[in-house]
Parts: C-alpha cells; sequence; structure tokens
C-alpha cells in the first residue's frame, strides 16, 4: 500500500497547527501550540501502530520493531515565527498549482511526518525490522535545542541516526554554531531600535526612533533606501536562514548605511564591520578544505535606556574554535562587551562510513544522480546523536524557502524526498544490502 496521499493529508493537519514557541504553561514547556502538534503527531504514530512515548512536552517518540541496535530519525515539530507579507495563509497547508504550502513543510513538519509514514509502509509490505527504529520529536529546535538535551540526558542513544532536516545527498560535516550578544552605548540621538526577530534570520526589518530633527532632516534629504515616518526611521530586508545568510538582505545594513552619512562615529563604525556575511569586516574570516568558510549573520537588534545589544550567528569552520572566534571579536569590538552564548561543536562522519554510504546508495537509485556528501552551515540535531547525520529534503540546485515567507514545497518533490526516504529506511533496518 502507498502511503503517500495519507502523508500529505496528514501533513498538512500539522502545518495548520501554530507550533511558534510561546509562553511556558504547566505540562507544555513551549506553549500550547507546540504541545498540540506534539500530541497530534504521537497519536498519529499510535494510529499507525507505533508505541508512543511523551516526554513531558519537551520531546516524544514513537517506536517499532526489536533488536540491541536503533535507528534514530531525529526531527522537530516547532517552527520559526511565521513573518509578515505571506500570499497565502500560513497556516493553511494549501496545495496550489502543485505546491504544497504552509510554514513547517520543509523544516521540518513535512519530512519527519514523511518517514513516519515511510517506515508504517514497509511494514505494511511484510518486511520485518532487523532493528528497533525510533522517531524522535523535538519541539524546541528553532529556540534552543532544550528538547534534545532533555532526550539526550533520559533516553536510550540511537546506534544510528539520521535527521531530515537539511540536504539532499547527505551532509556529512556541520560548521560550529556560535552566538554572540555584542552591547555597546547608545549615541543620544537614537531614542530606542529594535530589528529582528532571532539571531539565526536574516534581519528583515529594523526601525529607530531618532530624536535630533537635524538628522531626521539629513536623512530626508539623502534618501537611502530608507523610510521615514516623523521621527521613526525604518528599513526593510528579505529574510533567509542564519547559515546562508548571502541568501538574504539583512535591513540593518541599509539603516546603518544611511545612519553613517550622518554619524561618523558609531553608525560609520558598525558599518564597517557588520555589512558582510564572511567575517571580513569581523576580522574572523577563514576557511579550509573540509568544511568550507565562515558565515555571519547579525539577526536582532535591541536597545534600553543607554546601551544597543546585537546578535551574532557564526557558523565557523573545523579550522578555528569559538573561543578563538571570540578573542578575535574582543579585539574588533574594543569598548564594546562581548557575551558568549548558544553554541553547537561542529560535526563530520567520514563518506566512507556505512551510514553515509548507505544513503548516498539510496538516493542514488532513486534519482539516478550519484553525488558526493555535503557541508554546510546549518546546525542540525545530527550533532546531537554520536553517529548521526542529516539527510534532506531540500534537493541539490532546489530553491528554499526554509524560513522565508510563503514556504513551499512541490508536492511532485515530495513524491520524490517521499521515495528516497522508503528506499533509505529500507537500507538501513529492513535488509541487508
Amino acid at each position: 500500500m502507498d502511503y503517500f496521499d495519507k502523508f500529505i493529508t496528514a501533513t498538512q493537519s500539522a502545518i495548520r497547527i501554530n507550533s511558534v514557541e510561546a509562553e511556558p504553561l504547566e505540562g507544555m514547556p513551549f506553549g500550547k501550540g507546540v504541545n498540540d502538534v506534539l500530541l497530534f503527531t504521537l497519536d498519529l504514530a499510535k494510529s499507525l501502530g507505533f508505541s508512543v512515548f511523551n516526554g513531558d512536552g519537551y520531546y516524544g517518540y514513537a517506536e517499532i520493531g526489536e533488536g540491541v541496535e536503533m535507528l534514530g530519525i531525529l526531527g522537530h515539530l516547532d517552527t520559526v515565527p511565521i513573518g509578515a507579507d505571506w500570499s497565502v495563509p500560513a497556516l493553511g497547508g494549501d496545495i496550489i498549482d502543485g505546491v504544497l504550502y504552509g510554514r513547517g513543510i520543509l523544516d521540518d513538519k513535512g519530512p519527519i511526518i514523511a518517514t513516519l509514514f515511510a517506515v508504517k509502509e514497509l511494514v505494511e509490505s511484510g518486511l520485518v525490522p532487523n532493528k528497533r527504529i525510533r522517531l524522535i520529536f523535538g519541539t524546541d529546535e528553532e529556540s534552543g535545542w532544550q528538547c534534545i538535551d532533555k532526550y539526550v540526558e533520559n533516553e536510550e542513544l540511537p546506534t544510528i541516526a539520521f535527521t531530515p532536516d537539511g540536504d539532499f545527498p547527505v551532509i556529512n560535516c556541520e560548521k560550529a554554531v556560535s552566538y554572540f550578544d555584542v552591547t555597546c552605548h547608545k549615541p543620544s540621538y537614537i531614542t530606542s531600535i529594535t530589528g529582528g526577530d532571532r539571531p539565526n534570520m536574516v534581519m528583515d526589518n529594523v526601525r529607530a526612533e531618532i530624536s535630533d530633527n537635524d538628522i531626521l532632516s539629513a536623512l530626508s534629504a539623502n534618501a537611502c533606501d530608507i523610510e521615514i515616518a516623523e521621527n521613526v526611521v525604518s528599513s526593510t530586508g528579505v529574510s533567509a536562514h542564519g547559515s546562508t545568510p548571502e541568501h538574504g538582505t539583512n535591513a540593518l545594513w541599509k539603516l546603518l548605511k544611511a545612519l553613517s552619512i550622518v554619524d561618523t562615529s558609531w553608525a560609520t563604525t558598525m558599518n564597517n564591520i557588520v555589512t558582510n556575511t564572511d567575517g571580513s569586516g569581523y576580522n574572523i574570516a577563514c576557511e579550509d578544505e573540509i568544511s568550507g568558510h565562515l558565515t555571519i549573520n547579525v539577526g536582532t537588534i535591541k536597545s534600553d535606556t543607554d546601551s544597543i545589544t546585537f546578535s551574532l550567528d557564526i557558523r565557523h569552520p573545523l579550522c578555528i574554535t569559538r573561543d578563538e572566534v571570540y578573542e578575535k571579536l574582543l579585539v574588533t569590538f574594543d569598548g564594546y562587551h562581548v557575551e558568549k552564548g548558544f553554541f553547537h561543536d561542529p560535526l563530520y562522519i567520514a563518506p566512507d562510513h556505512p551510514l553515509c554510504k548507505s544513503l548516498i546508495d539510496a538516493y542514488a537509485e532513486v534519482t539516478g544522480d550519484l553525488l558526493e556528501p555535503i557541508t554546510i552551515g546549518g546546525g542540525t540535531y545530527a550533532r546531537a546523536l554520536p553517529v548521526a547525520v542529516a539527510f534532506g529534503p531540500i534537493f541539490p540546485g532546489q530553491e528554499s524557502t526554509i524560513h522565508q515567507r510563503n514556504e513551499r514545497c512541490k508536492v511532485s518533490d515530495l513524491r520524490l524526498m517521499y521515495d528516497i526516504y522508503l528506499l533509505a529506511i529500507k537500507k538501513l533496518a529492513f535488509c541487508i544490502v
């Protein structure tokens, strides 16, 4: 029996649940919406014949099969904020002209639900797993990974695993992820400034209240890609994932460029430092043969009475450590306060490892393309487990709308993705190949 259509229907239902992190409630550490989608998914898995477990709202899992060894499939059900300017309902799960729209269709509700139905289809075909298969559902991947931290602390770890939350053909190397908060004194002419949603999203909006009329007049005269309404100066950019900031347009860059015309101190200094994505302005640009080059995104900015704080999302290659990045930032931001934040170690699994080889082979058999494993700057769940890689759902050359407005995927690509996961799981847990 082909379960693809059932997968599509279930994914549409999951998309319709707003699972952006919200204020915690009793038994719901990341808010009601996140808890609702976790319960929906566990109920779905139970109806398909899996045994299920709820880890106090932090995570859940569905398991089938027997054996000492375990194949883990790790995905997440939470999403980034919806954002503005969607041309279709962001929580509609609508199919329009062969394209399925909705926050989470690619990141990561669609892919993790696809693997659930793929396992069900293999079992229904009469195949018997040669190891346990456990699908692990995270609920805080986009906001801090408390979910997987709880899982690792409390649960058995898979022997091998993949996360359907990256790129095809397979991601065997992930750069380190380091967040830093940088705080400086607020210029006297700025009453307040705010912009961005999260460090791992390119800032698509920023607004500053300006108290100096001469500066406002000068900005009006130059009209540098900004908007001015009374004493509020704002700019708009294009969001993208923080691991690929070059794919977006940072709204703060536009504002700093305008302000640097009238402010040769703070705004000019900031403009010279932050308006790049390779770290060159920060004096941290570097690269290596295995993991590529460093990227940096300034994702949020906010102010209080006396200071301005902005967040940096840095994806750095194996050749430089977090502490080395920190020391260089202290020099670059001399006189500013630099604080370490969220951090993940890099990941590297050799291309000839059996896990990588099985996944590459499955991808090649379904698509006809024999490709090499790749490196990304994105931080996937794979690095939380001992032996794991990221595997799909984005195809080589495919436009990725992850973390963007109108997140979407062609139904034909979802079909291809589903077939790849079906064969990959079969190779890893149902037969010796």
